[in-house]
């Protein structure tokens, strides 16, 4: 069985150029959104698997699904908006869920921003020996499928096939999985979303405490009592010492290390 299975894939390659495009592109904006598109197209030979695509978002009822057409492939794009990464972790598809080979999507929480880290697998196909995968995945130009996720700000680490120059498209090619392979694909990606009011907040407190520093130093220098001189240089050595305070905890909040844990996970178990 898995012969005729394999012949009737390596067909299908054959007598169809470009039988298969599809891409999962993840949209993740500066204030944490999230938007999926998801597009697949294929040619009338294999309509049937485009159309399980698109009922497998039926039920979904804040999925946009429109039928699309390209050359001689027909298919469909869906598109589905989630308010925060945390909704998309606890609604989206089985990609993304967490189980025993890959974490799914973790969150650490920190006050200038939320860093998350992507630990995502597709399993090979298993029903494939080495040689006949190997044999299928020669066939890999007819097949495009991919992974993009646009981060708002440069990613921290990946492991992507494919990026941009600044870190923030990461492209995973997903077709020798997808078609033929029996290892397993891992897609990685740590990136934060910054707390752009807070990160504001705390410039305002370190302004205000550096005028007030000045205020009771020049205060100090004008005044006459050498007393109330000295109870000027008291407070402005408070205010100094709140600032110096603050620039140290901002900095280990700003540059320590990330390490995410089991109880960072905010998708579902599969």
């Amino acid at each position: 069985m898995k012969k005729i299975l394999l012949t009737v894939t390596i067909l299908l390659c054959i007598t169809c150029a470009g039988c298969l495009e599809g891409e999962s592109n993840l949209i993740i904006t500066d204030d944490g959104e999230v938007y999926m598109r998801n597009r697949l197209t294929g040619v009338p030979l294999i309509a049937e698997h485009v159309e399980s695509f698109r009922k497998s978002y039926e039920n979904n009822p804040n999925a946009e699904i429109s039928p699309v057409a390209e050359n001689n492939m027909s298919g469909y794009e869906i598109r589905v908006h989630y308010p925060s990464i945390e909704t998309f972790a606890a609604e989206s598809n089985e990609l993304y869920t967490t189980h025993d080979k890959c974490k799914g999507i973790q969150r650490r929480k920190s006050w200038f921003f939320d860093a998350y880290n992507f630990d995502l697998m597709m399993t090979g196909d298993k029903k494939f020996s080495p040689s006949e995968a190997a044999a299928v995945q020669s066939m890999l130009s007819q097949v495009s499928f991919n992974l993009v996720i646009e981060l708002p700000y440069a990613a921290d680490k990946h492991n992507a096939d494919k990026f941009d120059a600044e870190n923030k498209i990461l492209t995973w090619q997903l077709a020798p999985v997808i078609i033929g392979s029996t290892a397993d694909k891992h897609m990685r990606a740590q990136f934060k979303i910054w707390h752009r009011d807070k990160i504001a907040l705390t410039i305002f407190v370190g302004v205000l405490l550096i005028a007030a520093t000045i205020f009771f130093h020049v205060k100090a220098r004008a005044e006459e009592s050498e007393s109330v001189a000295k109870d000027l240089n008291f407070k402005r050595n408070v205010f100094a010492g709140i600032f110096i305070a603050l620039m140290f905890i901002a900095a280990y909040l700003l540059f320590a290390n990330v390490n995410f844990t089991d109880a960072d996970i905010i998708s579902v178990r599969s």
